[in-house]
C-alpha cells in the first residue's frame, strides 16, 4: 500500500514536472531498447541449446537402450530445456530490472545540464527583471512628477535629469554584460569591441598594472587599500582587451563588496607551465553554499545582493568565459567575512 502511495506520488509529480516526465520518458526508452536486446539475444540463445540438446538426445535415444524404470533420454532433455527456459526468463528479468535502475539514473545525469540551465535561465529572467524595474520605476515616477509640476526651475529639472541619466547608465551597463557573455569568442565584434580569438603575444605584469590605475580612484574614494606585485614581465599570448576586461571585473568587485578602510591586492605568479594573476580581498567573503556557483551566469549571492543592491551577476560569468577562451582557468577561495582570492591561471 505504501509502495503505490509513493509511486501514485511520483507519477504525479512526473505529470507536473517537465523534467521528471522527462526522464520518465527516456527511461522508458532505454528499458524498452535493452529489454528488446535482451530478449532477442535470449531468444537465440535458446534456439541454438534446444536444437543442439534435441539432436543429442536423439542421437542418445538410438545409440543406446534405456534401462528399464529409468527417464528416457527425450524425457530428461524436456526437463533440461525446461530448467534453461525458467533460468534464462530469471536471468532476464534480473537483467531489465538492474537496466531499470541504471536508465533511470543515467537519464537523470543526461538531463541535468539542460535542468541547471533552464535554472540559470529563470534566475537570469528574475534578475533582470528586478534590476531593471528598478530603474524604470525611479525613471517614471521623476517624469510623473516633473510633469505635474511644469513650474520647477532648471536646477530641479537638471537634477531630474541627472538622476534619469544615472539610471539609464545602469540599464546600458547590464546590457552591455548580457551582449559580451553571448558574444565574446563567436567571432563576432560585441558592443565593447571585443573580437573573439585575436591574440598576441603581451605582457600579463602590464596589463594587470593597469587595470590597477584605472580602479584607483574608485577604491580611493571608497577608502580601500589597493596594491599590484607585478614583479618581472610575464608574457603571453593573449587578447589583451579581453584581459583586461577580465581583471577589472574582478577588480570591481573586489572594490565593491570590501568595506572602508580594506584592501585589494592584485599579485603575479609565474611557473614553467603557467602564469597566475591572484586578486585577493578583505572583503565580505563568499558564504560556501554559494561558493561552487558564483561564477555561473546571473547567478548572485543574496550576501553581494545586499551589499550593492544592483548588478545582474554576469562578471564573473565573463571572466570564466575569458579564461575559458584563452585556455585558462578561474579559480575562487573564499572565507565568509575574511574576504576572497580570486585566481587567474594563464597557459604559457
Amino acid at each position: 500500500m505504501r509502495l503505490s502511495r509513493r509511486f501514485g506520488a511520483w507519477a504525479t509529480a512526473s505529470r507536473a514536472e517537465p523534467f521528471a516526465r522527462a526522464r520518465l520518458n527516456l527511461t522508458i526508452l532505454y528499458i524498452a531498447i535493452i529489454a528488446a536486446v535482451v530478449l532477442l539475444l535470449s531468444s537465440s540463445f535458446y534456439a541454438i541449446h534446444d536444437r543442439r540438446v534435441r539432436d543429442l538426445g536423439l542421437r542418445e535415444s538410438e545409440s543406446a537402450e534405456s534401462d528399464s524404470g529409468s527417464p528416457s533420454a527425450s524425457r530428461l532433455v524436456e526437463e533440461y530445456l525446461e530448467i534453461l527456459q525458467r533460468s534464462i526468463l530469471v536471468a532476464d528479468a534480473v537483467t531489465i530490472a538492474i537496466a531499470g535502475a541504471l536508465s533511470y539514473f543515467l537519464a537523470g545525469r543526461t538531463l541535468r545540464p539542460i535542468r541547471d540551465s533552464m535554472r540559470s535561465q529563470r534566475e537570469f529572467y528574475a534578475n533582470a527583471a528586478h534590476d531593471l524595474r528598478t530603474p524604470l520605476a525611479v525613471m517614471k515616477t521623476e517624469a510623473e512628477v516633473a510633469l505635474r509640476a511644469p513650474r520647477q526651475g532648471a536646477s530641479e529639472v537638471r537634477g531630474i535629469l541627472q538622476s534619469s541619466l544615472e539610471e539609464i547608465d545602469r540599464m546600458s551597463a547590464m546590457v552591455e554584460e548580457m551582449l559580451l557573455l553571448s558574444t565574446y569568442g563567436s567571432g563576432r565584434n560585441d558592443a565593447s569591441g571585443l573580437e573573439g580569438s585575436r591574440q598576441e603575444e603581451a605582457d600579463l605584469a602590464d596589463l594587470a598594472a593597469t587595470a590597477v590605475e584605472r580602479m584607483r580612484s574608485r577604491a580611493e574614494a571608497k577608502g580601500i587599500g589597493l596594491s599590484v606585485f607585478a614583479g618581472e614581465p610575464a608574457l603571453a599570448r593573449v587578447d589583451a582587451r579581453a584581459v583586461e576586461r577580465a581583471l577589472a571585473n574582478v577588480l570591481e568587485n573586489a572594490v565593491k563588496y570590501t568595506p572602508k578602510g580594506g584592501g585589494v591586492s592584485v599579485s603575479l605568479g609565474q611557473a614553467r607551465t603557467h602564469i597566475d594573476l591572484v586578486v585577493a580581498d578583505t572583503g565580505i567573503g563568499i558564504p560556501a553554499v554559494d561558493l561552487p556557483r558564483v561564477a555561473e551566469a546571473f547567478f548572485r549571492a543574496d550576501a553581494a545582493r545586499a551589499a550593492d543592491g544592483g548588478g545582474a551577476g554576469l562578471g564573473l560569468a565573463i571572466v570564466k568565459k575569458i579564461m575559458t577562451e584563452h585556455g585558462g582557468s578561474l579559480e575562487i577561495s573564499s572565507a565568509e567575512g575574511k574576504g576572497s582570492s580570486v585566481r587567474l591561471r594563464f597557459p604559457r
